[in-house]
């Protein structure tokens, strides 16, 4: 099997734990406190993650500027993506976590496939925090888009398909581009995913644990 295969493989098991999260909100229909408490796992788990993971590996390998830029755009990118999404009414923090998870899925899968590509494998704690993030937000999200009639069952499960599968395609890019990668490139997609993440626990995942099950 190639590099890029193996890649997409993993990219798309990292980011299976969100439909199977989406799917236990719809079908399960967890308490509204079982929910912010996965939140809550969650938001620990996203910001262990930003802590050991993506900036601790940026900062060893990257100028000061590069760091704080591609941290600085990551939360911007997402701050404003969520105040376009809160005009949406009631639905706006569920999508906005989708959001989120796309926007975290997009580079960690990238550095998932170029750590294969590099000969590195596949790092077990870096895996790990993929999943034990991802699982709680596509809980989170559904449980708050489920009962809006504008998100049936069905788009719901084809919108978090689509963000898995965005993550599988990412990881085989980053499969293709291996060795080749710059650190530069490296740096940059960490730091971007921190930013993203970070704003996202604070702006609606906090919030979501807090007021179901504060």
């Amino acid at each position: 099997m190639s590099t890029t295969a193996q890649a997409a493989i993993w990219g798309f098991l990292a980011g299976l734990p969100l439909i199977v999260g989406a799917a236990i909100a719809i079908w399960k229909r967890p308490s509204d406190r079982a929910v912010g408490l996965v939140a809550a796992l969650g938001a620990g788990a996203l910001v262990s993650s930003v802590a050991y993971e993506l900036v601790e590996e940026a900062a060893g390998h990257a100028d000061p500027w590069l760091l704080g830029l591609s941290l600085a755009t990551g939360a911007l990118v997402y701050f404003f993506g969520d105040r376009a999404l809160s005009r949406g009414g009631d639905s706006s923090r569920g999508l906005a976590l989708l959001l989120g998870a796309t926007l975290d899925g997009i580079p960690e899968s990238l550095i998932l496939g170029i750590s294969i590509a590099s000969g590195g494998g596949v790092s077990v704690a870096y895996f790990a925090a993929i999943v034990l993030s991802n699982f709680p937000e596509g809980m989170a999200s559904a449980a708050e888009l489920k009962d809006d009639p504008d998100f049936g069952t069905r788009r719901l499960l084809l919108m978090w398909t689509g963000v898995v599968g965005v993550s599988a395609v990412f990881a085989s890019l980053g499969g293709w581009l291996g060795s080749d990668a710059s650190t530069e490139v490296t740096v940059i997609a960490n730091a971007f995913a921190a930013g993203a993440l970070l704003t996202m626990v604070t702006v609606d995942l906090v919030p979501e644990a807090d007021e179901n099950a504060g």
